[in-house]
């Protein structure tokens, strides 16, 4: 028989401007009265048996009762117990104002209906096996007609359970229904309240599922909670949100902790915003602000389109880092995930991409200090949970404890190198995070700091440390105007290089390879030296004879599109085409590992890099051929960044598209193909806004200037020339402020054309 405790619910509001609670049940105060069954269903005899569901409903049970809710439980019932329990749950919920199941166990669902499995259910026949399941349905239009809100939390369908080939006759049916597989059906329109029997009064049904419609929910590590009820259990008693930003914290933090491979789905009824208005949590303290931090970031994710979500998601699978650090990117960068724009998708798979490398490298040093330990613990919590910014905040006052302890260890060297050490533990920790948060200034200070404390006491931990801030030197120098920090990258990873055993310690010295092949890339642009792209090219051949395509075949094919862009700058300048044979060798060679169905971005990127690469050696030699084979390659990337997914870079590849046909058809004397290429220069445009990426704008516009008037020299048209004209006084507003000598030289060219026209 259920107990009921017959107490107020005091937690539970019903927030609306003029609408009172129901009088007849409710004390003078406004409370709710709520009635809650919670089913675990785990040993079952003609089923695979569930190791979670009675430790989901030991959860669930003491949660709801902290919540306030009278609360009867059923662990592992067979038929008859479910139905004598819910029978007599329907009664006694005729007295309260919400009712809640929770179910956990296998279900099904047959004939667009949804049915819990008891234990004991009978798989001896069709119609045996009918009788034994209990109607979902049925359970909740017997509820809502007597309780003004219904909650039913289905956690089923963990798996594909039944045989093959089982069939199953619904009571009151003679037609045998096969079981498709796993999944329950979306209760669509759930009661609806003008439906005869429900009251006048009722505030409508919520309805969760644990995965989405047809689609199976897992059950988690043996011994814990599956991953609903584990959201459940970490949200469900969150003050201060509405019950349907509830259930969307529940669904979002699922689909993080399951790597997108689960969605809960919600479908509710409800006429008023229900809510917990007295929560059992902390209110404040530093857990929770990494629980509010979680929580704000699972609600930004969930205003995420579909083509922002699909991005987020092949970048984490190629990088190999958890969901949750690349949408805490988005938020630290200020970027709406339903409005993607900006540099959106490079800075996001370059975090992704630092990311990978610095779970890597952190040292998971011991920190006797207490404090020391309790601030980096929080740190890494929050950086867990996806709330980096709250993260670099908990590393900063580590970093303010070091501070003191630096003070401290000055005037007693008793245990001098251990207490260093963890000082600049801490302050890695804090570089680390900032980097994260792409505060790369903040990210060398702190490198800076760490080799300060740990110089004199490790050298391998020294290397190391001098290697994670060249790469940072590298990223701040990408903003900076000068090449300060570049050279010092150099510097400092050079001697990194120096302290890396090439045989003892080869993973690590092929990083800093690769990584001081990058930073001379990067001035070689900056400079435009082909002294820097050699330089560039021997690091990365370096880094390429140990990181083999047998022993790290990723790493490889990522050192070999390196590779091949030094050799392709190197191939630009030079008279032969000796270099530029090699980079396409290079990125075809990454292309055999950077497969598109493993790694698309990179597949992508690497078309892309080939497709230049084909383009530069087309007009070195005049074989058209050649840029034939560029324009595939571009058009295998466009196929992956999309403009939907990654708009920015989608109008990079079309501007290097349009450079390829519009260099075609000059060489080739072939109007329609200069036109063609300028019709890319007009789709990368679309995205290369004057507000949002403004020499993008001048560049493209100034070149598309360029290719109709090379059009009009063959087919002179007035719209060719007015075209062009434009194009030039648009990239005249962004140039021209910028140089004189630009002002004057776009100034000529619109002059030129007025000539022509007439004017």
């Amino acid at each position: 028989m259920m107990s009921m405790k017959m107490r107020l619910i005091a937690a539970l509001l019903l927030v609306t401007t003029g609408w009172s609670p129901l009088g007849a049940s409710a004390a003078d105060d406004g409370a709710l009265r709520g009635v809650a069954l919670v089913i675990g269903e785990s040993e079952y005899e003609a089923l695979p048996d569930l190791p979670n569901p009675k430790n989901d409903a030991r959860g669930m049970d003491d949660l709801l009762d902290d919540l306030g809710f009278d609360v009867s439980r059923v662990l592992d019932g067979d038929a008859d117990e479910l139905r004598e329990e819910i029978a007599e749950f329907i009664e006694d919920a005729a007295e309260a104002d919400v009712a809640l199941v929770y179910y956990s166990g296998h279900g099904v669902e047959l004939g667009g209906a949804n049915y819990l499995i008891p234990v004991d259910a009978d798989l001896s026949s069709p119609r045996a096996a009918g009788q034994s399941l209990v109607a979902v349905d049925a359970l909740l239009e017997e509820l809502a007609r007597t309780v003004p809100v219904t909650i039913l939390l289905l956690d089923a369908c963990r798996t594909d359970a039944f045989p093959a080939g089982q069939l199953i006759e619904l009571p009151g049916t003679s037609e045998a229904l096969a079981v498709d597989g796993p999944g329950l059906e979306a209760v669509r329109g759930p009661v609806p309240l003008a439906q005869a029997g429900v009251p006048a009064d009722s505030l409508g049904v919520v309805i969760g599922f644990a995965a989405s419609p047809g689609q199976p929910a897992l059950d988690g590590e043996p011994g814990g909670n599956s991953p609903y009820a584990a959201a459940l259990l970490k949200h469900f008693a969150a003050g201060g949100y509405s019950l349907g930003d509830l259930m969307t914290l529940v669904s979002e933090e699922v689909y993080l902790k399951t790597r997108a491979q689960q969605l809960p789905w919600v479908n509710s009824s409800l006429r008023r915003v229900l809510s917990f208005g007295a929560p059992i949590e902390a209110a404040e303290g530093d857990e929770a602000d990494i629980r509010d931090g979680r929580r704000a970031l699972l609600l930004s994710i969930a205003a995420a389109p579909e083509t922002t979500r699909r991005y987020v998601e092949a970048v984490a699978l190629s990088e190999g880092v958890p969901l949750d650090a690349p949408y805490g990117m988005l938020k630290v960068l200020g970027i709406d995930p339903a409005a993607p724009g900006g540099q959106l998708e490079a800075q996001l798979r370059a975090g992704a991409d630092r990311l990978k490398a610095l779970m890597e490298t952190r040292t998971g040093a011991a920190k006797s200090d207490v404090e020391l330990a309790r601030l980096g613990a929080l740190a890494d919590a929050a950086e867990a949970e996806g709330a980096i910014d709250v993260a670099l905040k908990f590393r900063e006052r580590a970093s303010l404890r070091a501070n003191e302890l630096e003070r401290s260890v000055d005037a007693n060297e008793a245990n001098l190198r251990a207490d260093r050490l963890q000082i600049g533990a801490t302050y890695a920790d804090h570089a680390i995070t900032a980097e994260l948060n792409f505060d790369f200034a903040g990210s060398v200070e702190m490198w800076r700091k760490a080799i300060g404390q740990v110089a004199d006491w490790d050298e391998e931990l020294t290397a190391g440390y001098r290697n994670n801030l060249g790469v940072a030197l590298m990223e701040a120098g990408g903003f900076e105007t000068d090449t300060a920090s570049l050279e010092e990258a150099v510097e400092m990873l050079t001697v990194s290089l120096a302290s890396f055993d090439r045989q003892d310690d080869a993973v690590n010295w092929a990083r800093a390879q690769s990584n001081l092949g990058n930073v001379l890339q990067k001035l070689g642009d900056r400079e435009r030296d082909p002294r820097r792209y050699y330089a560039a090219a021997e690091a990365h051949e370096a880094a390429l004879t140990v990181l083999t395509r047998e022993t790290r075949p990723l790493d490889w094919a990522r050192a070999q599109s390196n590779l091949g862009n030094a050799l392709a700058r190197i191939g630009e300048a030079e008279e032969g085409t000796q270099s530029l044979e090699a980079a396409i060798a290079a990125f075809e060679a990454s292309l055999e590992v950077r497969t598109r169905d493993e790694v698309p971005i990179d597949w992508a990127a690497s078309n892309d890099n080939l497709g230049s690469a084909l383009s530069t050696l087309a007009r070195k030699t005049g074989d058209a051929k050649l840029f034939e084979a560029g324009v595939a390659a571009f058009r295998r990337a466009l196929e992956v960044n999309n403009r939907e997914m990654a708009p920015l870079v989608w109008a990079f590849i079309q501007r290097n598209l349009g450079l390829a046909l519009k260099t075609r058809g000059t060489m080739l004397g072939d109007v329609e193909g200069i036109l063609e290429g300028a019709g890319a220069y007009r789709e990368a445009l679309t995205e290369f806004t004057a507000a949002r990426a403004p020499l993008d704008f001048a560049q493209t516009s100034a070149i598309l200037g360029f290719a109709l008037m090379e059009a009009a020299k063959t087919a002179p048209t007035r719209e060719l020339l007015e075209e062009a004209r434009g194009r030039f006084a648009d990239a005249r507003t962004v140039y021209g402020p910028l140089s004189a000598d630009d002002d004057a030289y776009f100034a000529g060219r619109i002059e030129e054309i007025d000539t022509l026209l007439g004017g």
